[in-house]
This record gives structure tokens, sequence and C-alpha cells, in this order.
């Protein structure tokens, strides 16, 4: 009734209202530029809308790391049936992923226009005018630049479209739009805020530019354009990112991705993210996929460790090469599987020989802290550039332009040495680590089945830190895999693999706990305190007399065999090509799925002959399950060095021509 009578009121009074007065009423469902850009708020929504391209499934939100980016020398699309699209490389100018990438670059491209040109309307502090400014001018740079890098020459545009009309646009040449690029870009670097007043990589600064600034000029002096002068400007941006003293390595390497999913920021190796945020639930736009459409297969409910579809899966090709000890290996590829059957989800870890059966793992939804997750949407942020890319980036601009010096040297290794799980700053010259376990096939009995996880430990051999664990299956109470988690260091004989909890003298047991011993697997049955005699019976249970705790036994103990290596950590004495190559392998076992491969290919010429020669090995040695692994290695061809300039531009824009080949 209240509601009722407001109505009635309102409309009266409205009634009362000079009829010249109603008319000049200046309406509130639409805005004119110069009013919706007159305040300081107003120009941080509108700069929020420049970002917001960034994270649709067409750009950061799924493309660029699953349908466009998944097929590469270091991944391939984990699903025999898809013979066409990109990831097969077998499309065609109408293909709908290329239509939305085009689309959203250009869409944050409107969206910048429109803010520059009318960034001095708001009454405002100025130097916060500028940073709303310098983010906008490097935002545009920024989609140009995937655009003329994806696309070859593309249509260029600094203001804003001023009809529906206004389609028919020619390509500009791609060193002009380069040329716009970098005046954008440097303009910006002089405006924008520095990252520790920002706390955080969700906004572009100073430091984040100049990066970017380092791979704009890399992918200037390869192919295509091969500008070798740009080597030069590529290191002294990465030099500049260096000597601001803001950013470090994170000295867990599994941990920046970790943070990265749980929204925690790390200004010192995370320079810019892509954020996301919820589940898609609240309405705010979230439309990321990353980890879901990536991440480790589990499609049993929406629970932990997060609803994935395993799309991307590891080549044997980047999988080796990774030496002995480099701990990234394990966590950008999955070294495991989900058991679905088991609460909490447990792992299933291959074997030595499941090498294509690994997924991509470096984004995992299991981390997410949410306690209810979406199926299709994750708030895992994406790193568009770290502090590591630009180690390798000074590291590679200095080798070609001087050779492998200190300076190179001591860039690449800082990498190498976080890689091992070593301080990147101490020089090593090398590590000896647990190399490879395997399991025995013999004996191997009566482990619970109701713990499908074991884990291993390593006794003697002089190191330390070496430890693994082991999958039970469910059904039968036999060990069926295992895997080294941590490889350790200082080995230098072969040590001792336990498989299984060792039992302790002097220690509470409680009723189900399981032991091994000896030869040995041991099942608690009367809980107690173990005496300084340990089981070694081969049947029934032990003496409470004698044990303390009873032990009963359960069957007889995996074993394995170890294996050790010595791998070199400080790379040294190489010549410069030899250097150029230990870049490349490098930057993809750091880099990987971080949709940074193929551009790296592209510049360095080398994307068809890689991807060729891929597939030619994928053939060969991946067996008939994976053979179709190789389908996109074998269609790419010159063509595919750019996409295709997308039918829904050539259908409105007159003066659009396609890409050669297309």
């Amino acid at each position: 009734m209240k509601r009722i009578l407001f109505i009635l009121v309102t409309i009266l009074s409205i009634s009362m209202v000079s009829c010249k007065k109603f008319l000049d009423t200046v309406p509130t469902d639409s805005l004119v530029q110069s009013q919706y850009y007159n305040t300081e708020a107003k120009l941080n929504q509108a700069l929020a809308g420049v970002y917001q391209p960034l994270n649709t499934e067409g750009i950061y939100g799924n493309n660029l790391f699953d349908q466009l980016g998944a097929s590469t020398d270091e991944g391939f699309y984990a699903r025999s049936a898809v013979t066409t699209g990109v990831v097969a490389y077998n499309f065609d100018y109408g293909n709908n992923d290329i239509n939305n990438f085009w689309t959203q670059l250009y869409v944050g491209i409107e969206r910048a226009n429109i803010l520059i040109q009318n960034i001095n309307i708001a009454p405002m502090d100025e130097t916060k005018r500028q940073v709303i400014l310098g983010e906008a001018l490097f935002l545009r740079g920024y989609y140009y630049f995937l655009l003329v890098s994806n696309f070859g020459d593309v249509p260029l545009k600094t203001t804003p479209t001023a009809s529906v009309t206004d389609v028919n646009l020619p390509r500009t040449a791609a060193k002009q739009v380069y040329a716009q690029i970098l005046a954008d870009m440097t303009a910006a670097e002089g405006k924008v805020s520095s990252i520790t007043a920002l706390g955080g990589g969700g906004h572009v600064s100073t430091t984040a530019v100049e990066g970017i600034l380092a791979r704009v000029c890399l992918t200037m002096a390869g192919a295509p354009l091969n500008d070798a002068s740009k080597y030069a400007d590529a290191l002294a941006w990465a030099k500049k990112v260096q000597a601001a003293g803001v950013h470090s390595l994170n000295p867990s390497y599994r941990q920046i991705f970790i943070n990265l999913t749980q929204d925690i920021y790390d200004i010192k190796e995370s320079m810019w993210e892509v954020e996301s945020k919820g589940t898609g639930a609240d309405g705010m736009g979230n439309a990321n996929r990353l980890g879901n459409t990536n991440g480790i297969q589990y499609t049993a409910n929406n629970n932990l460790p997060g609803y994935s579809y395993g799309f991307v899966s590891a080549t044997a090709k980047l999988f080796n090469l990774y030496p002995s000890g480099d701990l990234r290996r394990d966590w950008s590829i999955a070294p495991y599987s989900y058991n679905a059957a088991t609460t909490p989800v447990s792992y299933n870890y291959f074997t030595a020989a499941q090498i294509y059966n690994r997924n991509a793992g470096k984004f995992r939804r299991e981390y997410e802290l949410s306690p209810l997750l979406s199926k299709n949407i994750t708030p895992i942020n994406f790193p568009i550039l770290r502090y590591a890319d630009v180690l390798l980036m000074l590291a590679e601009a200095e080798n070609q332009i001087n050779g492998p010096t200190a300076t190179a040297y001591d860039a690449i290794n800082q990498v190498r040495r976080r890689g091992f799980g070593l301080n990147p700053k101490t020089p090593v010259v090398s590590v000896s680590v647990v190399s490879s376990l395997t399991l025995s096939t013999s004996g191997n009995t009566g482990y619970l089945t109701s713990v499908p996880n074991i884990p291993i430990s390593f006794t003697g051999g002089g190191g330390t830190g070496a430890t693994g664990m082991a999958t039970v299956s469910t059904s039968t109470g036999k060990v069926t895999s295992i895997a080294i988690t941590n490889p350790g260091s200082g080995y230098t004989s072969v040590p001792t693999a336990i498989i299984g909890t060792p039992w302790a003298a002097n220690t509470v047991y409680n009723t189900g706990t399981q032991v091994v011993n000896g030869n040995n697997v041991y099942t608690v049955t009367t809980a107690g305190t173990s005496t300084a005699t340990g089981p070694t019976q081969t049947s029934g249970p032990s003496s409470a007399a004698a044990t303390g705790a009873v032990f009963t036994y359960a069957g007889v103990k995996a074993t394995a065999t170890v294996t050790i290596a010595t791998t070199a950590v400080d790379l040294a004495g190489l010549s410069q090509a030899s250097f150029f190559q230990a870049i490349q392998d490098e930057r993809a076992r750091e880099l990987c799925y971080e949709a940074l491969r193929k551009p790296d290919l592209i510049r360095w010429g080398i994307w068809v002959t890689t991807m060729n020669n891929l597939a030619a090995d994928i053939k060969a040695n991946a067996g008939a399950t994976f053979a179709y692994a190789a389908l996109a290695g074998s269609n790419i061809s010159g063509r595919n060095v750019l996409f295709p300039i997308p039918a829904s531009e050539l259908s409105v824009n007159k003066l659009a021509t396609q890409n050669p080949g297309w």
C-alpha cells in the first residue's frame, strides 16, 4: 500500500510541474561524452572499460592459452576427435575464435581512443589525470601490438569512430603500426605509477611498460620485420627494469601461480597480470577460464580440485627439455591425474613412459579459495609479464649485440637457479639429485586401499631433501606408480627408497595406521606407543609386550630402483649461437603455457619448421594413442605465420585486404 501511495503522489507532483520545465529536463538514460567524462570517478570507470577486453574469452580469458595457443611445440590439444579449428590448424578466415580475438582488440582500442579524446574534461588533480592517460595510451599500444604481431598490417585508428558508417579503413603497414605502438608506450612510461605505489600488478606500472617495450622491440628485431637495430632498444628497456631495483624472482616457482590463483599480489615477480574475480555469479563480467580449459582434467563435479576439461597436454619435447632436478617440470607439466573415486580427491601418478598423458599443470584450480567453485569460470589471474621474462629478454638482447657476456650469463643463470630451487643470486656450478624412480614389479601387497597416496622417503646417498609419492590401487592394495616430488640435492651415491611410512621407535600409533619395516608392510591393530623393537614377523600380529602397539603383518613392501644425476646449473663458456639456443630452451622451460611460445618461434623465424619437425617426431615416437597430437604441426605452413583477416572485418570494411594464402 505504501508503494502505491508513493507512486500516486509522484504522478500528482509531476503533473503540477509546468510543461516548459518538463520539456527542458535533461534526459538521464543517455549521456553525451562531455557529461560522461566529467569526473575523476567516471574517468576511472572508463579506464576499467579499456582494461576489460583483456579478460574476455577472446583474449586472455581463454583464447590465447586455449584455442589460439594450445598447439605449439610445448603442447597439443588433447582431443583426438577435434580435427578442425585453430587447435588443428585446419580453419579459414571465417573462424569464430579469430573473429573474437580481432573484435575484442578493437573494442579495447575504441574505448582507449574515446577516453584519450575526453581526458581533459573532468576537473581533477593533474597528476592523477596523467596516470589515467598513460594507462590508456599504453593499453591502446598493447592492443595494437597483439594485432600487428598476429595479423600483420591492420587498420590503424587513433581517434574514436565518428559514425557507424565510418568503417572503410585500409590496412596500415606493420612498420607504421609499430611506430604508433612505440609512441604510445614511451609516452605512457613517464605518466603511469610505479608498481610499489600501485601495490599490485592489475594496472600497468612504469616497469611493466618498460618490460613490454622490451618485448615489442625484440619482436620488431625478429621476423618478419627483422629490424636488428631494435635489439639495442630491447636491451635498454630490459636494463631499465633491472636498474629500478624493485623486481626480483620469487624463490618458489610454484608459488607464483598459487599467488595468481589466490589473489596474492607479488609485485617483485608478477609485473602485469590480467585480474579475475569470483565465480561469475556476481554478474561483474568475469569470463576467465584459466585452469578450466587448460588445467588438469577433472570432470566429476564442480568441487575441489575444480572442474577442468584438460584440453592442453604436454609434448615430449617440452618434457625432455627439463634436466634432472629442475623443479619447474612437474609444476608446469602435471605429474598426476586426479582420482575422482576417492574423497578427498587423490592423485594417480604417471609412470615414466606416460608423457603425452600429462596435462599442462601450471594453473591448478585445486588452490582456489572459494568454498563454492564455478564449473567454467575461475578467479585465476593471467601473468602477462613476469620478471623472469625480463631477465631472459635482457640475456637474449645482450647476446645478440655483444655475445654471451657476464651480463647475459647473470640474467639467464638467475632464472635457472630458481628453477632448481636455489637462491637466484648465488652462483652454483651443479646439483646432484635423485633423477628417477622405477617401481619393481615383484612383491608389493597389503597396502591400505583406503589410503591412495603414500609417501616415499630416501635414506643414504649423502644428499638431502628428496621425497616422493606413490599411488596405491583402491581395489588391490598394490602400489601401481611412483613419482619424485622433490629431487633433493647433494647425492654422491644412490640412496634407498622407502615406499610407505617407516616404522619409528617411541612413537604413538593409532589403530589403522600403516607402516613399513624391513621388507614388510604392517597395519596397527592395537594402538599404543612403539618400543625400540620393531615388527619383523611375516604373518599375524606382533606381541604388544615386545613392540608396544600391535603391528599386524599386511604384505610385502613395494621397492624401487633409484638413479641419481648431476646437472649443470650455471651456464658458462658457450658460443653466441649456443647461448641463443640456451635462451630458446630456457624460455620454453620457464614460460611455457603463458601464451609466449608461438610469438617467440615466429620472431625467431622457426615457427613452421619447428612445428613440422615436431609432427614428424610425434608420428615416430608418440605411439598410436597419441599420433593425433601431430595434426596441428603437420598442417602448419607458411601462411600460418599470420592469422587471416577475419570475415567479419572483410564483410564490412571494403578497403580491407586478406593475408597471403588465405
